[in-house]
């Protein structure tokens, strides 16, 4: 996925730092959650508003100061969203969901909990 690096040669072009390092103690991830914080707020009122325009901005915004907060804390989104999508794709059951009457999918026996922890290197195999 190149939307990190996209957001990472933005940074760099704007002298913010980028982190290789595991923090959120930063005040570029605190002007990033400020930033995911304000997005997603503008985000709801496009929804509410019902302006598909700036719900689809909103919600681009929304990927791009996330992708900013990943490279402000040193998270590969790249190799996380690998993970969760493995677990996600594990509530599956020969290929069917199993649905609660809101439409969400349910967890089943065959459901595995992502390891983020081991993906960021926190834990050894």
């Amino acid at each position: 996925m190149f939307y990190q690096s996209d957001v990472e040669k933005f940074m760099k072009a704007g002298d913010q730092p980028i982190s290789k390092k595991l923090s959120i103690d930063s005040k570029e991830a605190d002007l990033y959650m400020n930033l995911i914080t304000e997005e997603y707020k503008e985000t709801i009122e496009a929804f509410e508003n019902k302006d598909i325009i700036e719900l689809a901005d909103g919600l681009i915004d929304m990927v791009w100061v996330i992708m900013g907060m990943c490279n402000s804390c040193g998270i590969n989104f790249e190799e996380v969203w690998q993970e969760v999508k493995a677990s996600n794709m594990s509530k599956f059951v020969d290929g069917k969901a199993i649905k609660n009457e809101k439409g969400k999918i349910m967890k089943p026996e065959s459901y595995f909990k992502p390891n983020i922890k081991q993906v960021l290197g926190l834990i050894k195999d």
